[in-house]
């Protein structure tokens, strides 16, 4: 969820309790306001009632409205003198059902006689007016906060916009293009701030990718000419005549040594390489034609081991990678599943659209398999390999996000590898 939908949703969150509770709040405040004005109005009439039973111009016991309103009536005595206000029900017969009534009970003395006089308001029409106030007030309010979203939604966006264009432009930033990235200001201060930040990490981000590029390449050619030279001279000795059986035999293992090495040199240098970016040619390749020429490169030697490679290979499995880091990361696992698979046993290997699996019979881990795509992780039976191509098969695979994923199955002895493409869709 972006920051301005989670900013509109906590307003709206913040709104619908505030309006609620708004509403509420009002709706009491009138009703309040209404009851206190027709206490005033039933208290002024009880006095008028008062006068006009002290000059005699009330019939007492006669029904003075429909609602029998003031009733007054003849009493022994005092009683309670206290008036008293409360809410009752009355059937009304012009609007043919019950009504809401206040009323003010209270005990009249004129003289030696006493009253009980009942002074009523109906309260269906301000029970009506409160209603309609109540309900407007609330629906304006709720108008004025949804306008109010609305504002704030347009006012952020403008005001993200510098926001969102560096992100666009972080999107596409890259450590090797040829022309350094200038991240552009903005009139607000705090995005002018980033942007300038932006600026001075760019530079200093392609400045030691420039440095490691450079210091890469001369690594590589200046460990491969020597080693190309050791290895030149060591066929040439082994030409030599006469050699001992002891002599022939440190050589041969020097050039094992130095063979490692060469290994070794382009495996580092490959994997700096994938984390460093400096593959970024990509294209179109096509899985299916590779993992098929794959297979069929390595069906010899598993011959050898006596493995079977049972291929499903679907038609017109199709990615946007590099196609020599492809290559890469195919013939690793193929030669990873080749050389630790249990001699024998059959080698399952599938390629859909969604995914490439790799199924090989072999005994448990001999490390935790948190280490597996450890770098200079392998196993004891192999002393010989650089434990570098499962770290670099992740680091091809991490680059162009694909999942590498692997789980043992412990009941069959079953390694299994797979790349999910889906994660790169």
């Amino acid at each position: 969820m972006t920051l301005l939908r989670k900013t509109l949703l906590y307003l709206l969150l913040v709104m619908l309790p505030v309006a609620l509770g708004g509403g509420w709040l009002f709706d009491t405040l009138i009703r309040r306001g209404i009851y206190y004005e027709i206490d005033e109005q039933l208290s002024s009439d009880l006095a008028y009632i008062q006068q006009q039973l002290i000059r005699q111009q009330v019939t007492v016991g006669q029904d003075h409205h429909l609602l029998d309103n003031p009733h007054i009536e003849p009493v022994a005595g005092p009683g309670q003198l206290t008036p008293v206000y409360s809410d009752t029900t009355e059937f009304d017969w012009r609007e043919h059902n019950p009504v809401p009534v206040r009323q003010l009970k209270a005990i009249l003395t004129v003289g030696d006689k006493h009253y009980l006089v009942v002074v009523k308001q109906a309260m269906g029409e301000f029970d009506e007016i409160a209603r309609l106030l109540s309900i407007s007030v609330v629906g304006g309010f709720m108008l004025l906060l949804g306008l109010l979203v609305v504002l704030n939604s347009w006012v952020s966006k403008r005001l993200w916009t510098p926001f969102f264009t560096l992100i666009e432009q972080l999107r596409t930033f890259r450590l090797d293009a040829s022309e350094p990235v200038r991240f552009s200001g903005s009139s607000i201060a705090e995005f002018d701030h980033l942007s300038a930040t932006l600026n001075d990490m760019s530079q200093n981000l392609q400045q030691q990718y420039q440095l490691q590029k450079a210091f890469t390449e001369h690594a590589a050619h200046e460990l491969q000419t020597p080693l190309a030279v050791i290895t030149t001279q060591l066929d040439q000795l082994l030409g030599t005549e006469p050699l001992t059986g002891e002599q022939v035999a440190l050589m041969e293992s020097a050039q094992h040594s130095v063979r490692r090495l060469v290994h070794l040199n382009k495996s580092l240098l490959l994997l700096t390489k994938v984390e460093n970016q400096q593959f970024a040619g990509l294209q179109t390749v096509d899985l299916s034609s590779l993992a098929a020429q794959q297979c069929r490169q390595f069906a010899l030697y598993a011959a050898h081991r006596g493995l079977d490679w049972q291929v499903s290979i679907a038609a017109g499995v199709t990615r946007r990678l590099n196609p020599y880091l492809a290559d890469v990361m195919f013939s690793n696992l193929l030669k990873n599943a080749m050389l630790h698979a249990t001699a024998n046993t059959n080698v399952y290997i599938t390629l859909t659209a969604s995914s490439f699996t790799i199924r090989n019979t072999g005994e448990p881990l001999p490390f935790p398999e948190d280490q597996l795509f450890s770098r200079f992780v392998k196993h004891p039976a192999r002393p010989d390999s650089t434990g570098l191509g499962l770290a670099i098969t992740r680091e091809i695979a991490r680059r162009y996000d694909i999942a590498l994923n692997y789980r043992y199955h412990n009941d069959i002895q079953e390694h299994v590898f797979m790349l999910d493409f889906q994660t790169s869709q």
